[in-house]
């Protein structure tokens, strides 16, 4: 497995930086086929990404090496600990893409704290459930501002990858404060991880 490749992102809709799942399914586009079993994981957000990016394959992660991490991802790989470190290379995203949520926030179904979708989408797990979870917080959260992924845990990747016509349910678990929220992930009731969102406050 190559230790270090570059990532080129197209920005989505009129966003102007990369939202944590591309990145991290960029990433796993390119590990994913150097395993057997990959699990373990963890995604967290760092520093909000608007260039394309370089990714270090490391088994010991020295922050000191590195002038900024956008997004820090760890994982199991055949019984062995890896990390990726995604790194802003300063080279400029030159395209974009048209991107539209309408479909989850149309078909989601919201019942106390769990957002429930059938999927019918060509997305991945990751860019649907946080789809599912800004737009569920944002519905029950009367507090103004804007909603950001910072970390994501899954049990086992493969968990993830088949999901088409299956149902996506995220569950509410703890909200402190908006500061900081868990949610537990399911896919057709299998728990599969969690997701964990901040508020960036309005005026912040």
């Amino acid at each position: 497995m190559n230790d270090k490749f570059d990532l080129d992102f197209c920005f989505k809709g009129s966003r102007k930086y990369v939202q944590g799942p591309d990145i991290f399914d960029a990433v796993i586009n390119f590990i994913s086929n150097e395993f057997d079993v990959i699990k373990g994981v963890k995604y967290s957000a760092h520093e909000i990404l608007h260039n394309n990016a370089t990714v270090y394959i490391t088994k010991k992660i020295i922050k000191e090496d590195y002038e900024v991490i956008n997004s820090l991802i760890s994982f199991v790989g055949d019984d062995v600990k890896y990390y990726a470190v995604v790194c802003d290379n300063n080279n400029k995203i030159k395209r974009s893409v048209k991107y539209s949520e309408e479909i989850i926030t149309e078909m989601s179904n919201v019942c106390g704290n769990v957002i429930s979708f059938k999927n019918i989408l060509p997305d991945s797990y990751t860019e649907i459930v946080v789809s599912m979870n800004k737009y569920f917080l944002n519905k029950i959260v009367k507090e103004k501002g804007k909603w950001i992924v910072t970390r994501f845990d899954y049990f086992y990747l493969d968990d993830t990858l088949s999901i088409k016509n299956k149902e996506i349910k995220v569950q509410l678990l703890t909200n402190f404060n908006n500061k900081l929220t868990k949610s537990v992930l399911f896919l057709d009731e299998k728990e599969v991880g969690y997701l964990y969102f901040s508020l960036i406050k309005e005026g912040s």
